[in-house]
């Protein structure tokens, strides 16, 4: 805990609560945390964090906590998996 920088463990924890973590299993929660700190770039990160969040409220299940960092990781690289294209281009009709 000692080798952790706080003021950055800090701003991760106030971008994780800007989350809906209330819906998330405790392991997703975790390994959102984990990641986040470990990248510069927490605003990025944030984007691609809720298109995955936004891609994956279509799934009918969750999509499981070590899998989602995948796609998030994609999107950083602006190389999403052609699922997350397809459902972002789909028409939206109501």
């Amino acid at each position: 805990m000692n080798s952790l920088d706080f003021d950055r463990l800090a701003k991760v924890c106030a971008w994780l609560n800007t989350l809906p973590v209330y819906m998330f299993q405790g392991q997703l929660t975790a390994a959102l945390l984990l990641y986040a700190y470990n990248k510069a770039d927490l605003s990025s990160v944030d984007h691609a964090v809720r298109v995955v969040l936004n891609y994956q409220a279509s799934l009918e299940q969750p999509i499981d906590h070590q899998r989602f960092i995948e796609p998030v990781e994609q999107v950083l690289r602006q190389q999403p998996p052609a699922a997350l294209v397809a459902f972002l281009a789909r028409e939206v009709t109501h």
